[in-house]
């Protein structure tokens, strides 16, 4: 896609000449560069100055990259009408990142469970995670009307036969992907001598399992499927075409998850991000298919079920030893 040959263009990556946005892109960059200095800062300094620290970078790294978003979108509207007129998928999930990292650091402060050992505290962040996806989505794109919502494959008229239709294909095709996929795991893992991430509490009790099902399985697919599915498939649609556009989601959606890696160690880190990164992307391929023929319920209800089912099963694992045997 081409922008308007008559269009001033700029001059260099920090140049300001000839850019339709140069406030804003000048605010971009300053908010971002002291953002990330000051965060270098925070993490070297103890609590409570580091929380202090911690939490105006992220408000400066926030004001940074959103304001790139904006200069992104007013930027782009010289494109030809068919292009993608609004900001990167890969800086909205930067926004989200931030915007949830500081919303979870003073629920945190406030005394809300530890998420990785609780199951309450997981349903917590889940709400969080789904909330700031959605926000950045409708902000960045359906507010700013470079997108709408049946743009990203949410039907505008919703039928009982086709919401049934949309749920039934997506878990179908998850049921086909994730006996395959967990195949895919145990050979990765042995081979690798690793594990995938923990990724959900420990399950005590029945109402962890669900809590945990309703956050793994329900909130957290909604969001990111809104995010990588919705919004940035669209966006690559519209301008390189279906197949590079399933390619780009499905790598975005795969090398987003590396930031799950737990390891302790830089050798067991780099074992564990290549596990997941090759174990998520035939996960990721499938959910942007099932969202090409069948659109964004279809793809939320296959993600729901792929996760729901892990869920379920670590569940189980950990449960059933609990069980007395029969007398």
């Amino acid at each position: 896609m081409t922008s308007d040959p008559g269009a001033p263009r700029p001059s260099g990556t920090f140049s300001l000449a000839g850019r339709p946005a140069a406030g804003l892109y000048l605010v971009g960059w300053l908010l971002t560069g002291v953002g990330l200095g000051l965060l270098f800062i925070a993490l070297q300094v103890a609590p409570p100055s580091g929380g202090v620290l911690l939490m105006a970078a992220l408000l400066l790294l926030g004001g940074g990259l959103s304001a790139a978003a904006g200069y992104q979108i007013v930027a782009r509207r010289s494109l030809v009408p068919a292009a993608f007129h609004g900001a990167s998928p890969p800086l909205l999930l930067g926004i989200q990142l931030i915007l949830s990292v500081a919303l979870g650091i003073p629920l945190l402060a406030l005394g809300l469970p530890d998420p990785t050992t609780s199951a309450v505290g997981f349903l917590v962040v889940s709400v969080t995670l789904m909330g700031t996806y959605l926000a950045v989505v409708w902000l960045f794109g359906v507010r700013t009307g470079v997108v709408s919502w049946s743009d990203m494959g949410l039907p505008s008229r919703v039928s009982v036969a086709r919401l049934l239709g949309d749920i039934g294909f997506g878990v179908g095709t998850m049921l086909i992907v994730w006996p395959l996929t967990t195949l895919l795991v145990v050979f990765l893992a042995l081979f690798l001598n690793s594990s995938p991430p923990d990724v959900v509490p420990p399950v005590q009790t029945a109402t962890d399992t669900l809590l945990i099902a309703l956050g793994a399985g329900l909130l957290v697919p909604i969001g990111e499927e809104v995010l990588f599915r919705g919004y940035a498939l669209t966006a690559w649609l519209r301008d390189r075409g279906a197949r590079s556009a399933l390619i780009r989601s499905t790598l975005f959606f795969s090398f987003a998850h590396i930031l799950s890696v737990t390891a302790s160690s830089f050798d067991d880190g780099a074992r564990q991000a290549l596990l997941t990164v090759v174990v998520i992307t035939p996960v990721g391929a499938a959910l942007g298919w099932i969202f090409l023929r069948r659109g964004l319920v279809a793809a939320i209800a296959g993600h729901a079920t792929f996760n729901l089912i892990g869920v379920l099963i670590v569940a189980l694992g950990q449960l059933l030893p609990q069980v007395p045997p029969p007398a």
